[in-house]
């Protein structure tokens, strides 16, 4: 996560912040596939998420902004990119 981001690895300064986001990524994922576990073919994705997650943190909530004539739509919940890594998520049947 810290390469993707371009922190260098020894800089341990961000380490709760990022914790925080891929524990919220994770989170966020296996609530979306309906499972409590993902195979570890899925951590790439994870991290992507988290990576996600890190950057639009000061969007968060924000669907649509204007400035001036700048204008900027975010997608809600997982992105496109994200969800299509990912498995279908698992139908719950019954009560």
């Amino acid at each position: 996560m810290k390469e993707l981001l371009g922190i260098d690895l020894t800089d341990n300064s961000k380490d709760s912040i990022l914790n925080h986001f891929l524990n919220k990524a994770r989170e966020i994922i296996l609530g979306y596939c309906n499972v409590i576990e993902l195979s570890d073919a899925y951590e790439g994705t994870i991290v992507d998420f988290a990576v996600y997650l890190y950057k639009n943190r000061d969007s968060a909530g924000i669907i649509k902004r204007s400035e001036g004539e700048k204008s900027v739509t975010y997608e809600e919940g997982i992105p496109e990119f994200i969800r299509l890594s990912l498995p279908l998520p698992r139908i719950k049947v019954g009560y």
